[in-house]
């Protein structure tokens, strides 16, 4: 159940099967030194921009009303904000539990990384490397790519060694053309066999900048070995797998995001809001479109789109929302990057392959 990316995986569960929301991810920045070409949240037009205080304040309080158990702090990178220990450490005083998604440089700072390790008693830490080499590295983001794969590690060793256990820690890769193949394998096996780290395989999809680089669109093959990397080094003895998606369905299904626009989806990457929390209040919005935000039409296999609904993963998986919202127009829709779905292999005649052909 690891995939369920929170430590206490069977509360998170719990939640899933009441339809209820277990974690609330606050976008609070775009800003971010990583400089990821293919960011979701950001364009090229896109200014710097920051989740004001005074809301992010309000959604904790109306997470607490809900008794949702955790916070997942999002970017950009969310340890660039002015003020994030403060936020954090007032989520802590209202009972949340906080999840850093990071870049991961900011950790290299001692000061830092010991208020992260502080903040994220009980919760997770994430970092973001999709590479270990330098040149594909360069190829994904902006900077010198040395200095940020070092600095990214140096924050890891700086965690882990003020008592962060390596499994309560994910490396977080988008995976894109770039790094399919035998660089995945290599990043994925280095951080589990040598950092004792999870990695969380995140599609690509054509939001944001990643819109600008079609051509980086990974395969369903390409997919498949990502994913199968995957789940040989970080889940050997799990029969189910996670398919096409980075997590399985009890983190997506009781999770939802507020937008550095103050818009809530179902997804950090579902750039769709259902309600604004500048408009009305968390807890009122979540009310108001539960079905869309915890997509609750799919908790019941026979309800799972085509292939989903027979598939013998389909307990702990329900495909990426987020692909078949890109590619499909439907959040409901099939995952169209499933591996496992010979509905999504084809050749050049045009009929299909299964998944092992």
């Amino acid at each position: 159940m690891y995939g369920c990316l929170h430590p206490d995986y069977a509360e998170e569960i719990e939640y899933f099967r009441d339809c209820r929301v277990y974690s609330v991810q606050i976008e609070s920045t775009l800003s971010c030194t990583q400089g990821c070409l293919y960011c979701y949240a950001s364009s090229e037009e896109a200014p710097t921009r920051v989740l004001p205080r005074d809301d992010i304040i309000v959604v904790l309080d109306s997470s607490a009303k809900m008794e949702v158990k955790a916070v997942d702090w999002l970017g950009g990178d969310p340890l660039l904000g002015s003020d994030w220990y403060d936020l954090m450490t007032h989520a802590m005083r209202m009972g949340l539990k906080n999840n850093v998604w990071t870049s991961g440089i900011p950790l290299a700072n001692i000061d830092i990384a010991r208020k992260v390790v502080e903040v994220t008693e009980g919760g997770f830490i994430s970092v973001h490397l999709d590479s270990l080499n330098d040149e594909i590295y360069q190829r994904l983001h902006t900077g010198d790519p040395k200095s940020k794969i070092e600095a990214i590690l140096k924050g890891v060793d700086n965690v882990q060694s003020l008592g962060k256990k390596p499994e309560n820690m994910i490396n977080c890769i988008t995976f894109t053309k770039l790094v399919a193949g035998e660089d995945v394998q290599k990043t994925i096996r280095y951080f589990f066999d040598k950092r004792g780290m999870r990695t969380c395989l995140t599609q690509m999809c054509a939001a944001g900048l990643a819109r600008e680089h079609p051509e980086w669109m990974p395969t369903i093959e390409e997919i498949k070995g990502a994913c199968e990397s995957r789940d040989e080094n970080n889940y050997p003895k799990s029969e189910l797998s996670m398919s096409s998606m980075d997590v399985n369905k009890f983190y997506c299904g009781g999770m939802i995001c507020v937008t550095v626009d103050g818009d809530v989806t179902p997804c950090s990457v579902i750039r769709k809001g259902f309600g604004n929390i500048h408009e009305e209040r968390l807890e009122k919005i979540v009310e108001a479109h539960r079905d869309e935000l915890l997509l609750t039409h799919l908790r019941r296999p026979e309800n799972m789109p085509g292939y989903c609904s027979s598939c013998e993963h389909n307990s702990v998986c329900w495909g990426c929302r987020a692909t078949a919202y890109y590619e499909n127009g439907n959040l409901c829709a099939e995952d169209p990057k499933c591996w496992r779905n010979p509905g999504n292999y084809t050749i050049s005649l045009g009929e299909p392959l299964g998944p092992h052909n």
